[in-house]
């Protein structure tokens, strides 16, 4: 009796065994990066849910890899182009298609719907409602719309007066001494490099 015992505790824990064995079983992906018109986008950055993997995608488009966690959500990124995120379907081979093309939007003295930046107290209020596909939460922070994180944040990059700066020197720009607020996204940012990721936000000043 205790012999039977031991045998189908043994069957019990083998069978476990294997069933843990090929659940963690690495998986092989491949991804193949293109963009509008077919074409393969070399070194185009790949995430799996938001992190960064090490390695690009080679100079025909593809992204080889094993999983041996299966992601949410896959995300392709081209500094010229754009980022595309998708769902991940659980197939060994993928298509991410980026639809670049070119996006900005500009406001300033000449067609801001205000009367006048003396009754904005921020540059956040000044900008508010103003620019088609930006949003300024309670907070102040800031997310263009088309983008999602790429390095655990959805901060664009802030650009004054041609330098870049943090968040901090943005927010404490008078909105009287705004000559102008560009906002870029899609292929307009590369010239930012993996910088402009999040897009960009473009001010100058008097």
């Amino acid at each position: 009796m205790k012999k039977y015992i031991f045998l189908v505790l043994f069957g019990f824990l083998f069978f476990n065994f294997n069933i843990n064995a090929q659940s963690t079983k690495s998986k092989n992906l491949i991804i193949q990066v293109k963009d509008n018109n077919n074409k393969p986008i070399p070194k185009a950055i790949i995430l799996f849910d938001n992190v960064r993997q090490k390695r690009w995608t080679n100079s025909k488009g593809f992204f080889k890899t094993k999983l041996t966690k299966i992601p949410k959500e896959i995300s392709a990124f081209s500094p010229k182009i754009g980022i595309k995120k998708i769902t991940y379907n659980g197939k060994k081979n993928i298509v991410i298609t980026i639809k670049g093309g070119k996006d900005h939007y500009t406001i300033n003295d000449s067609n801001s719907k205000n009367l006048s930046a003396a009754q904005f107290k921020t540059i956040y209020d000044y900008m508010r409602g103003q620019v088609p596909g930006v949003t300024i939460d309670p907070n102040n922070s800031i997310n263009i719309r088309g983008y999602n994180s790429i390095n655990g944040s959805t901060t664009p990059l802030f650009v004054v007066n041609n330098t870049a700066v943090d968040q901090i020197i943005f927010g404490d720009i008078v909105p009287t001494s705004i000559k102008s607020i560009t906002v870029l996204k899609g292929p307009e940012t590369s010239k930012y490099g993996s910088r402009g990721a999040n897009g960009v936000i473009e001010v100058k000043t008097y």
